[in-house]
């Protein structure tokens, strides 16, 4: 098999193994994201759908600007997923840096042999 294709399907495997280990953490924050869209839909008023579409957007900070809180409320739930976003995304670029950290090292254990 090609020696790329097996490195990466090493490093994702290795991946999804450390982000099973660490699932209720990665879970509970999505929770919460989707959480704060429930409540940014009843606060602002819009549709479920672009809500939780608003949250995910916020929390990943991408940020496109299409939907945006307009009450003082809405602002501060904004906020926090924000910062909920920011641990969810810290989470996954570590996981991913231990992954492929561990991947490189066994291929480099496997060369010394």
């Amino acid at each position: 098999m090609n020696i790329r294709l097996t490195l990466f399907l090493d490093f994702v495997g290795t991946f999804i193994r450390y982000t099973l280990r660490l699932r209720e953490v990665i879970m509970s924050l999505l929770v919460l994201i989707v959480s704060g869209g429930f409540i940014i839909s009843k606060v602002e008023e819009i549709e479920l759908g672009d809500a939780v579409y608003f949250a995910f957007i916020t929390a990943l900070t991408i940020g496109y600007g299409d939907v945006a809180p307009t009450t003082p409320v809405g602002k501060i739930v904004s906020i926090g997923i924000g910062l909920v976003g920011m641990i969810f995304v810290g989470i996954s670029v570590a996981i991913a840096n231990r992954a492929l950290a561990d991947t490189a090292k066994k291929r480099y254990e496997q060369e010394e042999e």
